[in-house]
């Protein structure tokens, strides 16, 4: 008779977990160790794989840029003679940013052709595909199962996940999300992070049932928020018991809760107990906040800004930029440097100027080493409104966010503003998909 292997899934930490099968072990999302997001992130748990056990793996598969995801610092500890075995998988981007850093570390690379399936080997196939502007979600095909990580992909909605169900059909195995991951209101807004999670509940179902999975594994979500000035959008977080319970009444799926070290072959009995346990210990430690964070003068301030606006103007269209700007589109930014104690003002034309507006009429409230990081880096924004560094103020906080969505989209590979209107007619199925036939209510699913 015909026997079937089956694959053995063994858990890292957050959104990193080995699939291994015959020849192949192929880890995803390896972070395993320090900070993330300018020092604003934690994992909960420490991890048992070690730098030396990347001598184990053939593959790795990075679903986005994000540091939790994709940690150079970790890619780098790994010694020179084990990385030339490893071969990274990772989506076919316009800029092959991760790529090429990675062949210059010494990894063999493929970039994996949107939806395009890549035999591995005879039993382990796998296809990866974008998911909007630069989250990927990979599917897996290991003997007989199949295996859906949908890591940070956004899937809340029915036609978002009948999307994806399309290309793939049902799957035995679904690996998500569960913990909201980005800035959800100010401190005192607690009922705002209790709905972004109740949210983040609802989705899980949404993806169960479109997707009729057998065995649900939460993750991507074994974090906190362990700086002085974001901790307190820990408060409202789904624990890992909440997730477990939900998943038993509100869908057919199973839940599998693994913790760091631990080993599942897909499809056999798991027993949840100890891995929540072992979490709910790890919460309970006081573990220390970093308050370390440096000032920048006003002064540095303008010249981080001086050179962000050098990048801009040199990769993108400047004279829509300005005819935007005239159009009032990109609009000044009041900015409080709360511990600065200083009012200052930012737009795409100017730079940065001192100022002094009232607090309360600012857009934003932030640090300034937070606002020297985004100007700094293309992805500086986008790691701002991760960590949760700033709060809001009597003014509009989009104006400050709209100043740095050409970064964001330059980090990407793609230029403003045809690179954004490229994006959107070559996945105008997926933008059909998700927003003209949801408003028409297409999908009535039962």
């Amino acid at each position: 008779c015909l026997i079937i292997v089956k694959p053995l899934i063994t858990f890292v930490n957050h959104a990193s977990v080995i699939f291994s099968h015959g020849d192949v072990t192929l880890i995803t999302d390896p972070w395993i160790s320090g900070p993330a997001f300018n020092d604003s992130w934690e994992l909960i748990s420490q991890s048992k794989l070690q730098i030396r056990d990347f001598a184990k793996i053939t593959h790795i598969w990075f679903s986005h840029e994000h540091p939790d995801h994709f940690s150079p610092k970790i890619l780098e500890s790994i010694p020179e003679e084990i990385r030339k075995k490893i071969t990274v998988l990772f989506q076919d981007t316009l800029d092959h940013r991760v790529s090429k850093k990675c062949k210059q570390l010494g990894f063999n690379v493929i970039e994996l052709k949107h939806g395009k399936p890549y035999e591995i080997t005879k039993d382990f196939k796998v296809i990866c595909k974008p998911y909007l502007l630069y989250d990927s979600w990979l599917y897996l095909e290991i003997e007989n199962f199949k295996i859906l990580n949908l890591n940070d992909c956004g899937v809340d909605s029915v036609p978002q996940a009948k999307y994806i169900h399309d290309k793939i059909g049902d799957v035995d195995l679904l690996l998500t999300q569960f913990g909201y991951a980005a800035h959800i209101g100010d401190p005192q807004d607690k009922n705002l992070r209790k709905i972004a999670s109740e949210e983040k509940l609802n989705r899980i179902k949404i993806q169960a049932d479109v997707f009729h999975t057998k065995y649900t594994i939460p993750f991507a979500s074994f974090v906190r928020f362990s700086h002085v000035d974001n901790n307190y959008m820990n408060d409202e977080m789904n624990t890992i018991s909440s997730v477990e319970k939900y998943i038993i009444k509100n869908t057919n799926s199973t839940p599998v809760i693994l913790y760091p070290g631990d080993e599942w072959v897909i499809s056999e009995n798991h027993e949840n107990a100890n891995a929540i346990k072992s979490y709910e210990n790890d919460l309970s430690n006081n573990n220390p906040l970093f308050d370390k964070s440096p000032q920048i003068p006003v002064d540095q301030l303008q010249l981080g800004a001086q050179k962000y606006l050098e990048r801009i103007h040199q990769k993108n269209n400047w004279t829509f930029i300005c005819l935007l700007h005239k159009m009032n589109f990109f609009k000044t930014a009041k900015i409080y440097l709360k511990d600065l104690d200083q009012p200052i003002k930012f737009n795409l034309i100017n730079g940065i100027d001192k100022s002094d507006f009232l607090k309360n009429d600012a857009d934003i409230i932030t640090d300034s080493d937070s606002l020297a990081f985004a100007l700094k880096f293309d992805y500086g924004a986008d790691t701002l409104l991760a960590n949760a560094r700033f709060r809001t103020s009597g003014g509009r906080t989009m104006n400050f966010f709209r100043l740095f969505m050409i970064g964001t989209l330059n980090n990407n590979g793609r230029r403003f503003p045809f690179g954004i209107i490229g994006f959107l007619l070559r996945e105008k199925s997926m933008w059909k998909t998700l927003f003209i036939e949801a408003i028409l209510g297409k999908y009535d699913f039962k």
